[in-house]
């Protein structure tokens, strides 16, 4: 069984006229006539014509002249213009001048510029051409046919006594003659007629086909890299830096492929290009694991309420169906407070709003602090809805996760994008969850929890004191919301209060003496100024496990403070085995909380 393949036939081949010089023959012959020596006549034979350039004419040279191109110095057969001077071109001419001529062409005469735009057609000279019976002789030896000017370069075109090359002239034959003749020396002395002939159309064709063949693939491959950029673009106009799947995948990346990150940052162009999409990225990777516990505490309630019999629900009622699920509804209803204030905020991601109060010109962003409230609600309630011990763990767990692995990404996104450093606490969710978070733990870990407002009370005292004396102070003060306002006056005040409420309990007997009462001062404070610093620890751990991953991931080595200098260097593609454990850990952590 054969297989035929289609045979693109390139066009035949076909005589050129030769270059322009051939027309005369030998430097100093007469054109015009081809006749024997002996039969010449003054007549055909007159060099001293008014017409030089091998056209003999009847009419005079001035009268000629203004039927020439200045360019190629034969006659117009439609005079044009470029609008500044009065010398006239044929209109290819002047047009192969205009497109030749770069951003600004300039006319060949008077230098001026023009465009194709502003070529003028000389309709008084082409009529004046047109009504001119003057003649010219054939500038091809042997025709010896008197032309009107208005004819010239049809009779041109059409005469048999043009010089002709072979149509094989470019594969080797070096036959040049009259185009009468052009038919004999095809058939009957052309080398290439026979056999010669039919390999250069062999020739022709496979190279033809394999130019049509090579244009096909690279179309092809055009093609797909179109395709794929487009897909690309696509891809980068549909991240979302609001999305949490997206956050997550850019995350990923970041992780265990920051050298592909570095490589191919465009890709996740408008989520790290710019201060705003980052600063989103870095508030979803903080409240993403909020969202996990009220996630979890709605979904057992759920299954609470499909286990429980309607029965049941009938003789407990609508208000015991509160009080055994109040801590899901709190929790509910302060972190869905705290979306609507998120939402209502309306600002950048970068910083919350400051709302003025009329009349008193206090300008105070309320909004971050109602939001700050509601996670430490959420967050204080989930530690009851899984029980003391296990509730303390999962929530410094929690703790640990939400400030280390969003200090990393950041570290590593800083590093890729080139700019500045610690972005993630000048983020608008930084100090809300970071507050809700530490105030959640100091109120859980602290029993009696008048020794967690003692240890707030004598912290802020330390810092008012301290502030102008001590370098070293226990607070995380960019997240201390509204405690970071109030007055050493009003800390006093409370203070005083307290000391008052521990002279009632010693007198009730409810605290033994005032060695106890000091005693809770002094724990309050101290658990306190632990979580400050654990979260600070937290913070560096993260940004140096973010630096760590990057430089692993690009091979740079360079732990110095001048890493951005040498982020020009070629990134490497491979995986980065600590990055994929931070991010292996992290989705750990996501699916436990949520199936546990």
């Amino acid at each position: 069984m054969t297989s035929t393949t289609a045979t693109n036939i390139p066009p035949p081949l076909e005589a050129t006229p030769a270059p322009y010089y051939s027309y005369w023959g030998d430097p100093g012959e007469t054109p015009g006539v081809d006749v024997p020596t002996e039969e010449a006549t003054a007549e055909n034979t007159n060099d001293d014509s008014p017409m030089q350039c091998g056209t003999c004419t009847d009419i005079d040279d001035e009268e000629a002249k203004k039927y020439e191109c200045a360019v190629c110095f034969e006659f117009m057969d439609t005079p044009v213009g470029c609008g500044s001077c009065q010398t006239r071109f044929c209109r290819p001419c002047l047009e192969r001048v205009a497109n030749q001529g770069g951003a600004r062409p300039k006319c060949s005469h008077c230098r001026a510029p023009f465009t194709l735009e502003s070529i003028q057609v000389d309709e008084a000279l082409q009529e004046e051409m047109n009504n001119c019976m003057e003649t010219v002789l054939c500038p091809f030896r042997g025709c010896g046919k008197r032309v009107p000017i208005n004819a010239i370069k049809l009779h041109e075109a059409q005469c048999d006594h043009i010089k002709m090359k072979c149509k094989f002239n470019e594969w080797g034959c070096e036959w040049i003659g009259k185009k009468l003749d052009l038919e004999h020396h095809d058939n009957h002395e052309c080398e290439f007629r026979n056999e010669m002939g039919r390999l250069v159309n062999t020739i022709r064709e496979k190279t033809l086909n394999q130019t049509e063949t090579i244009a096909r693939l690279q179309g092809t491959r055009v093609n797909q890299m179109v395709n794929t950029h487009t897909r690309q673009l696509l891809m980068i106009r549909g991240r979302n830096a609001g999305n949490v799947f997206d956050v997550l995948a850019m995350s990923y990346e970041a992780t265990c492929f920051p050298g592909r990150l570095a490589a191919a940052k465009d890709m996740w162009g408008n989520m790290i290009a710019h201060d705003h999409p980052r600063a989103l990225v870095y508030n979803v990777l903080l409240v993403l694991p909020l969202f996990v516990c009220i996630s979890k505490c709605s979904f057992w309630m759920a299954i609470d309420l499909s286990n429980m019999a309607s029965q049941h629900i009938y003789r407990v009622g609508l208000y015991g169906m509160i009080q055994h699920f109040h801590v899901n509804i709190v929790a509910s209803s302060a972190a869905g407070l705290a979306v609507f204030c998120m939402i209502a905020d309306g600002g950048d991601a970068t910083h919350w709003t400051e709302m003025h109060v009329q009349g008193t010109g206090i300008s105070y962003p309320f909004l971050r602090d109602i939001v700050a409230l509601g996670f430490y609600v959420c967050y204080f309630l989930f530690v009851d809805f899984m029980d003391y011990w296990p509730g303390i763990v999962l929530l410094l767990c929690t703790f640990s996760f939400t400030v280390t692995y969003s200090s990393c990404v950041a570290a590593i996104l800083e590093t890729v994008n080139g700019s500045e450093q610690g972005t993630l606490k000048k983020t608008r969710m930084w100090p809300s969850v970071v507050f809700a978070l530490r105030y959640a733990c100091l109120f859980q870990i602290c029993w009696v929890r008048f020794e967690a407002v003692k240890g707030v009370i004598v912290l802020r005292l330390v810092k008012h004191l301290s502030l102008k004396h001590f370098k070293l102070n226990f607070t995380v003060e960019e997240t201390e919301c509204f405690l970071s306002v109030i007055p050493p006056s009003i800390l006093v005040a409370f203070g005083a209060a307290v000391t008052a409420l521990d002279h009632v309990a010693i007198g009730n007997g409810v605290v033994k003496d005032w060695s106890a009462a000091f005693y809770a001062w002094g724990t309050g404070a101290a658990t306190l100024a632990f979580l400050n610093v654990f979260t600070h620890t937290l913070y560096l751990c993260g940004q140096g496990t973010g630096d760590a991953i990057y430089f692993e991931g690009t091979n740079l080595r360079n732990h110095s403070n001048e890493r951005l200098q040498t982020y020009n260097l070629l990134p490497s593609q491979r995986p980065v085995y600590t990055g994929i454990v931070t991010f292996a850990l992290a989705l750990f952590y996501m699916i436990f909380m949520v199936a546990v």
